[in-house]
């Protein structure tokens, strides 16, 4: 029953992660993304609100992707972020900083917030190549989250954008 609480949960949070698209906009997924899928216990899910999403059946907590080409709309990395971050209620950002990450201007961002009064975290890194827009995510139970969080790390080290 917990894991299932969880699932809601991340799933009005991968929901969030919809595409920032205006009218006159059609976007498709990225094509040829390389990764590593996250090791046990992590599973791969089904849903259509990422390109690809994992579930730790030990804690709940996700990995996932959503990547977005060829819209006409060009939103900045911030939009992206907030864009994401919008199903989480009494917002709070731990950590925000600009990197570098596939060879790209990138923004990663650690938030807390609630989800039906839930305390969660969640881990974005956004970016943006080749006509494409990326954000990989983590996120679960707050008092989950840094369990872990090394699982997200290696997957984030290992993903490739076209």
């Amino acid at each position: 029953m917990r894991n299932h609480f969880v699932i809601c949960i991340m799933s009005l949070l991968l929901g969030s992660c919809v595409s920032v698209q205006f009218p006159g906009g059609k976007s498709t997924s990225a094509k040829d993304v390389e990764f590593k899928a996250p090791a046990a216990p992590f599973k791969e899910i089904t849903t259509s609100k990422a390109d690809k999403t994992w579930l730790s059946s030990q804690t709940g907590n996700t990995i996932s992707f959503f990547s977005e080409c060829g819209s006409s709309n060009d939103p900045s990395l911030s939009q992206i972020e907030n864009e994401s971050l919008s199903a989480l209620s009494n917002l709070e950002i731990v950590k925000s900083e600009e990197l570098t990450y596939n060879s790209r201007a990138a923004h990663q961002t650690i938030a807390r917030g609630k989800v039906d009064g839930i305390p969660v975290q969640i881990s974005l890194l956004v970016f943006k190549k080749n006509g494409c827009n990326y954000t990989l995510s983590y996120g679960g139970v707050q008092v989950q989250f840094s369990s872990e969080e090394p699982a997200f790390e290696d997957f984030k080290r290992y993903f490739k954008a076209p």
